[in-house]
């Protein structure tokens, strides 16, 4: 698997895992591997000793207590985000990143101890079953998600197309259950563009899929230009982010050659520039934005709002400052945080977010379309 960056709140460390004697386990850290001594495994011998004796069942296979050992090591972090993929969730993580998979059509976030339902995407099995952004994930096919990973849960819901699955939320209070039949999802990046005035445009982008987000992006945007926009609003509402170079791209259409990231770590703040080339549009940008959009949803306004003036219209957002790789290992891969990521004006977002230049309820389209058009004026 290559290497890809992607910005959605990710820390860890690069794991380098090998088994020599029973284990044999090591870290990278400032680029100096420490190798641990064989004594250093005593304590995770004797516990697996005494587990093969004394628990009342059948212990996972060595491959699966591998696994988790170094789930178990990336947990240590205290990092929600931190975690060791399987082969298996790379492959889900794969797909999210593509927006092709065997599923049923939501995005799913963490949120403290519960996992939350961030979007639900239109004529999927979730939308038609009436599931909602803000339903609380209780259990799937019976079984608690309580203190589950993300990438776990989002296992867990998804399997071979026709197969169903009881996915339990609560909403407002109220346990509900639902039984939903899986399907093949492809999910577009932007899932709505049109013009909603004369002059104004609209473009909706659900997330930045990879090698697709900035492609669907341009298309939406010369299409509307042709049909007179000199004014555009792009919807980044529960955009929870995606690939970083499609978020580069997208900024290049309004600012090319400029800076649309600074990346922070241990040693240096350097910049990252859009795409050259021509401008593609220079009229007036509104981004619509709540506590959904995310990462690189986040880079995108800001970058915006610095090079261009951009004005930012809902709520604040969520404050996932921070841009990832993916680092594959022998056996899966682990989800690696490389920097801290700064606006072009070098403003921090993580754990703050970007807090709008007009405050709006985000779930009020009409209000938002209403506040925009006084903002235009």
């Amino acid at each position: 698997m290559n290497k890809k960056s992607v910005s959605s709140g990710v820390v860890v460390l690069i794991l380098v895992l090998g088994i020599t004697a029973g284990y044999v386990l090591g870290f990278l850290t400032s680029g100096r591997p420490i190798v641990l001594q064989a004594g250093d495994y005593r304590l995770l011998d004797e516990l697996k000793a005494v587990l093969q004796e004394r628990y009342y069942t059948d212990l996972p296979s060595d491959k699966e207590l591998l696994y988790g050992s170094a789930k178990g090591l990336t947990a240590a972090l205290g990092d929600p985000w931190t975690e060791y993929l399987t082969p298996e969730e790379i492959s889900l993580l794969q797909s999210d990143l593509e927006g092709t998979y065997t599923g049923i059509g939501v995005v799913i976030s963490k949120t403290g101890d519960q996992i939350v339902i961030q979007t639900v995407f239109p004529n999927t099995p979730a939308a038609k079953a009436g599931l909602k952004a803000g339903d609380i994930i209780t259990a799937v096919d019976g079984k608690t998600v309580e203190q589950v990973s993300v990438d776990v849960v989002s296992s867990m819901v998804r399997g071979k197309a026709g197969t169903s699955v009881v996915v339990e939320v609560l909403r407002d209070g109220q346990t509900l259950s639902f039984t939903l039949k899986r399907e093949e999802v492809s999910i577009p990046a932007v899932t709505e563009s049109k013009m909603v005035t004369p002059t104004v445009g609209y473009i909706r982008l659900m997330q930045f899929y990879d090698n697709r987000a900035s492609s669907e992006f341009r298309s939406a945007l010369v299409q509307l230009k042709g049909e007179g926009m000199t004014s555009l609003i792009i919807d980044l509402r529960d955009n929870p982010g995606g690939m970083l170079e499609e978020a580069r791209r997208i900024v290049g259409y309004f600012a090319p050659g400029q800076v649309v990231v600074y990346e922070k770590d241990k040693q240096e703040t350097k910049p990252l520039k859009a795409p050259g080339g021509s401008k593609l549009f220079s009229g007036n940008v509104v981004i619509w934005v709540n506590g959904g959009s995310a990462s690189a949803s986040e880079i995108v306004a800001g970058a915006l709002r610095d090079l261009i003036g951009a004005q930012l219209l809902g709520e604040k957002t969520f404050g996932k400052g921070e841009i990832q790789t993916i680092e594959p290992l022998s056996e899966g891969a682990v989800k690696v945080t490389i920097a801290e990521y700064l606006t072009p004006n070098k403003t921090a977002l993580n754990k703050v977010g970007l807090s709008p230049d007009v405050q709006v309820t985000a779930t009020d389209d009409a209000k938002l379309l209403e506040a925009t058009l006084k903002t235009l004026k």
